[in-house]
């Protein structure tokens, strides 16, 4: 544990799962499920501050990961990318999101767990990341 809030990003795509580790690093200490049983299965060891359930879910494994969720003794927040999903039974805490880009998704995720996207704890950025990483280089 590095003192960042732990997260773990649940989908079937392992190119978005990485993408999303790398831009949401910054905040989060990201760990990544490629298949709902090894979602539950690292949320049965190990308590996370967040789940990001991703879209490539079916809706039947959205749903699972929910109730398995919301079962847990210490239940954690979802946050749901929600495109072109059902609705999900989500709790009090969990939220659906239809991410406008990548600023707008560590946003979202840091604001569900608490961090402060500005000043010294900041963690977002308030420009897109392509545009960042150009004036970086």
């Amino acid at each position: 544990m590095n003192g960042k809030p732990e997260l773990l990003c649940v989908g079937h795509d392992f190119v978005l799962n990485r993408t999303r580790r790398l831009i949401l690093e910054k905040c989060f200490d990201v760990k990544t499920a490629n298949s709902v049983p090894e979602a539950m299965g690292l949320l049965s060891a190990q308590r996370f501050d967040l789940v990001l359930v991703c879209y490539s879910l079916t809706n039947e494994e959205c749903r699972a990961m929910v109730e398995f969720i919301h079962a847990l003794a210490s239940p954690t927040k979802i946050l749901a990318l929600a495109e072109g999903c059902d609705r999900l039974p989500l709790g009090t805490g969990d939220e659906e999101f239809v991410s406008a880009g990548p600023a707008e998704l560590v946003k979202k995720a840091a604001a569900m767990v608490g961090i402060s996207p500005s000043g010294s704890a900041r963690c977002a950025p308030d420009e897109p990341i392509e545009e960042e990483e150009q004036k970086a280089g």
